[in-house]
């Protein structure tokens, strides 16, 4: 449906052209409907632009040519030739403006009154006035749709953009999880422990007000360890970024594939009844595995190694022997990042040369009350 602005320009058109009509000598019926027959088309400028246009600039022309005084009626169809290339597809620029240049050099040429202008200027003047506003249209056509790529583009730019800061702050979020995990979560481990090792010495079941505290920080500790992890739990998992699940000793080929892929040969070997264990167990010798293995590759120039995992009803034991160059437990090589590991789940941890190689074995325990190198409670009797 035409718009009530656009109704409103074609009645004013229509009205400046009988003005000019009736205010002349031509006047006549035919020249007034021409006027209103080419001012109409205005008010389907926005909804059928190209017709309108077409229609408009034919009817002005056609006055024109016959000697009727249709300024308005031109001016219009120019205008909405102008606006048709800007509203219309790019492909439809050049047959436009070959359609106004020949319609307005025909009306021009047949107009002509003037002997003093040879009819090829004619021509060429009623061709650029009806081509140069269809050129211009299109000109504005290309510049928007410039500017539209151009906020598109910088669109996109700021996407990327924010998709970046996302994946940084989910990735240093994740840091964040994994560095209170490492420090917080060990060393409530550890206070448990000294707690619980400390409520079972002699001093303490004498005293049953000591007794009482230990065990209150051991509860407590506890409580607060679930707690982490379970903050832990929801700051992993509250943005875009996923984080790897908990390594498990059921990975043990994934893991020994980086010694293959070094040339090593790998011997597994699995002893015991092989079943799953809590997450501090797991991760402990999966992380013992993964570091002796590393070093082989590093520092041993090892040619094979032996991987063992044994299963028993009280504890778990892990063991890497290889066979290459005996090494002592240099700082910085691993051995006391693991020793630490063990020692928190109150395992037991050894490393050392044996024979030509190296071997290095974790014994984890799977009892509630963990005995071995683990840190001694104060006032604990050895």
């Amino acid at each position: 449906m035409p718009r009530r602005a656009d109704i409103l320009w074609a009645v004013l058109a229509v009205a400046g052209s009988l003005v000019v009509l009736l205010g002349g000598d031509d006047g006549g019926a035919a020249g007034v409907l021409l006027a209103v027959a080419a001012c109409a088309p205005i008010a389907a400028r926005r909804t059928h632009p190209l017709p309108a246009a077409v229609t408009a600039l034919a009817l002005a022309a056609l006055g024109m040519a016959l000697g009727y005084t249709a300024v308005v009626p031109v001016l219009a169809g120019l205008v909405l030739c102008s606006q048709a290339a800007i509203h219309s597809a790019s492909r439809v620029t050049l047959p436009l403006t070959a359609y106004a240049g020949a319609v307005m050099a025909a009306a021009v040429a047949i107009a002509g009154t003037d002997p003093v202008t040879p009819l090829i200027m004619r021509v060429v003047l009623g061709f650029a006035i009806g081509a140069t506003p269809v050129l211009i249209g299109g000109s504005i056509r290309r510049e928007r749709e410039r500017t539209r790529e151009a906020q598109e583009f910088a669109r996109r730019i700021a996407e990327l953009r924010d998709r970046d800061v996302e994946r940084a702050v989910a990735e240093e979020r994740l840091r964040i999880a994994r560095d209170v995990h490492d420090i917080t979560g060990h060393h409530l481990s550890a206070i448990s422990l000294q707690a619980a090792g400390a409520s079972g010495a002699r001093g303490a079941l004498s005293d049953p007000e000591v007794r009482d505290a230990l065990g209150r920080i051991h509860r407590l500790t506890s409580e607060a360890l679930g707690q982490t992890r379970r903050a832990l739990g929801v700051l992993r998992a509250s943005g875009p970024a996923t984080l790897a699940p908990t390594p498990r000793l059921e990975q043990l080929d994934q893991l020994l594939e980086p010694a293959r892929a070094a040339g090593l040969a790998v011997d597994l070997q699995l002893d015991g009844s092989a079943r799953p264990l809590s997450d501090e167990i797991e991760v402990c010798a999966y992380r013992v595995l993964q570091e002796s293995l590393t070093n082989v590759v590093r520092h041993s120039h090892a040619t094979s190694v032996r991987v063992r995992v044994a299963y028993g009803d009280r504890e778990l034991t892990v063991e890497v022997v290889d066979d290459g160059v005996g090494r002592p437990a240099a700082p910085g090589g691993g051995i006391g990042g693991m020793r630490e590991r063990v020692a928190i789940v109150g395992g037991d941890f050894s490393a050392g040369p044996s024979g030509r190689g190296w071997t290095v074995r974790a014994s984890l325990p799977l009892s509630a009350q963990p005995s071995g190198e683990r840190p001694r409670a104060l006032g604990a009797t050895p």
